[in-house]
């Protein structure tokens, strides 16, 4: 960190004004109620960090100039007790959910690592690289092939850790590493692992991995400010324009209190019901989801300024039920016709909104996790979104319809888990990893790979070549004739081609995938990114090409047999298709080769700039 780590430490050095990376992992770990919080330092900090930390954890001082990352571990292992211990690098900065997961894991391993295998090139580069199988770290070098992943810099260590860091500390000193550690744990088969790929963290070694940990960080609070319970829709519609807003509002320092927007939210729900109860369905629509995202910003503003209170989430609660019993009630009224059954229908409706949020409150309180019911689309986020959808087609009752039967699944579930709880039923998870022993690809297995690619193809090919020859002879014959129904033997000759084409098509996919295995696992050390990345970008690439061939053939084949509306839906999901696989592989480069193309424009412009003098 020269020459910026002459004037502070690493750790002190601010994400944001006030926050430093210190600041920012205190938080996290606070999240945690730790019994105790130990920091290693050297004596020359102790001043400082006393000022900085005001009592929050006990600092202790190192005894010798020169040492490795685990002797500071050493000094702090004798200050504590028998219990497991969580050890964090003063210079990652993380998500909340990394720790999450690593200490809602149940093992018997001294050791339990956290497996990014998704790092950036530069990052596998520089991290520390794991060597697995089944299931378990068996070797941990920096010098490694970086195949399988890097270490995130996070590590539980159980009670029998403290022998595997004695011994290291003995066998090789002061400049004994945490990896030195690791290996004589992995050799007795006491190192396993966590698989946090995808969630977001940074080992901060250099100024620029400082600027880029400061980007991170504010992804790391947009990220955190969505909630595990979330729906459906306030997951992937919602949460990404609401945080955005909040974050800018944080970022920007606009002082307006999360009660106002509550509010807001309100007054906007209000007038969607209004509006909607005037057959003003497309405004009153838009307003209702309005309402649904506006809805969100209330509490991401009270957690990002740390003032959340029961006062402020009894009020959104509150204004929430009236707002949604508002809109069932301008839904109803906008109906042409309104009977007995109607006001029936809008009485399960308003009852349901209200179930719904009690009922989830109430297993809440149970210690039961909601995650899983909230897929069910039903929640508050989901009723909106519908009452937005049916206002746009001008179709209330079948919103209406919707928002009275779909809660009745959701309070049904929710009795299954209610159940479970009462009867002291513990939901096993399936694990995911490959079953023991790992099988290595042997010749024979390549070759039945590469013999169900050539002949699967070749099978496709004969098929669709049949079809074509057999169409002029069979097409144009109608099979039924109704007033509003009519079925020829252009419908089935497309329906056959579809069938032929998924089948056959599918067969070959796999064959594919396999072949892309076999390719990743040779060019692993010739890329120098992790396998699992490689996978991801040859299987994106697969896509791409699979798009384009659907492009050309598909939409044809249905103009002839079935119809230009069919053919144009066909396009418009490919092309959707097309552009999200192209998004992810995309992101997927920048994210695994963007400190290497940074290079190399740094590169050419320090040649160019030589070169002009």
């Amino acid at each position: 960190m020269e020459p910026y780590s002459g004037e502070t430490h690493k750790c002190l050095m601010e994400l944001e004004p006030n926050v430093t990376i210190l600041n920012f992992i205190l938080n996290r770990i606070e999240k945690i109620n730790p019994h105790r919080i130990l920091i290693v330092i050297r004596p020359q900090f102790k001043n400082v960090f006393d000022e900085r930390l005001e009592g929050k954890a006990e600092l202790i001082e190192t005894d010798i100039e020169e040492f490795g990352n685990l002797y500071s571990v050493s000094l702090a292992m004798k200050r504590l007790d028998a219990s497991p211990f969580l050890l964090l690098m003063s210079d990652h900065i993380f998500e909340q959910s990394i720790l999450d997961k690593l200490l809602s894991t149940s093992s018997q391993a001294a050791f339990t690592v956290c497996l990014d295998r998704k790092p950036s090139q530069a990052e596998a580069k520089e991290g520390l690289k794991l060597a697995l199988r089944e299931g378990a770290v068996v070797y941990a070098d920096k010098n490694l092939s970086p195949r399988y992943g890097i270490d995130a810099g996070i590590i539980l260590c159980r009670e029998n850790s403290e022998a595997y860091i004695e011994r290291a500390v003995e066998n090789f000193g002061f400049k004994a590493t945490i990896a030195d550690a690791l290996n004589l744990a992995a050799a007795d088969g006491k190192v396993d692992y966590v698989d946090v790929t995808g969630k977001l963290w940074i080992d901060v070694d250099t100024p620029e991995d400082l600027l880029k940990a400061r980007k991170i960080y504010w992804q790391i609070l947009r990220k955190e400010l969505t909630k595990p319970e979330d729906g459906l829709v306030s997951r992937y519609l919602n949460r990404p324009i609401s945080t955005r807003i909040s974050v800018m509002m944080y970022r920007k320092g606009f002082k307006i209190e999360p009660i106002t927007v509550t509010l807001v939210s309100f007054i906007l729900g209000l007038s969607a019901s209004i509006l909607l109860a005037m057959r003003v369905f497309i405004l009153g629509g838009l307003l209702a989801q309005l309402a649904s995202v506006v809805d969100g910003v209330d509490g991401e503003l009270a957690r990002l300024y740390h003032k959340v209170t029961p006062w402020g989430g009894y009020l959104d609660s509150l204004l929430d039920r009236i707002a949604d019993i508002a809109m069932v009630a301008g839904l109803t009224l906008s109906l042409p016709i309104i009977d007995g059954f109607t006001i029936l229908l809008a009485i399960l409706v308003a009852a349901n909104t209200i179930l719904v949020s009690y009922v989830t409150h109430n297993l809440s309180s149970l210690g039961v996790s909601t995650e899983k019911l909230r897929k069910v689309p039903a929640t508050r986020d989901v009723r909106l979104f519908v009452v937005f959808i049916a206002s746009l087609f001008s179709l209330p009752i079948i919103g209406l319809y919707y928002l009275a039967v779909a809660p009745i699944f959701y309070l049904s579930y929710s009795l299954a888990l209610a159940y479970k709880i009462r009867r002291g039923e513990i939901k096993l998870e399936r694990v995911r990893r490959e079953p023991k022993p790992e099988l290595l690809i042997e010749r024979k297995e390549i070759s039945n790979i590469i013999k169900s690619l050539i002949s699967n193809s070749i099978k496709l090919g004969l098929a669709l070549l049949i079809v074509s020859m057999i169409a002029p002879v069979i097409s144009g014959i109608t099979l039924i004739n109704l007033s509003s129904l009519a079925l020829s033997t252009d419908h089935l000759l497309s329906i056959l081609n579809l069938i032929v084409i998924i089948y056959f098509g599918y067969r070959i996919m796999l064959a594919l995938k396999a072949v892309i295995d076999i390719i990743a696992k040779r060019l692993v050390g010739v890329v120098g990114i992790t396998e699992t990345t490689l996978k991801h970008i040859l299987v994106d690439c697969l896509y791409i090409v699979l798009a384009a061939l659907l492009w050309v053939y598909l939409p044809p084949q249905l103009n002839t047999y079935m119809g230009e509306w069919a053919s144009r839906l066909a396009s418009l999901i490919i092309f959707v298709f097309f552009l999200l696989i192209l998004y992810d592989l995309a992101k997927l480069f920048y994210r695994t080769f963007g400190d290497f193309y940074k290079e190399i424009v740094e590169r050419i412009a320090k040649k160019l700039h030589e070169g002009s003098q």
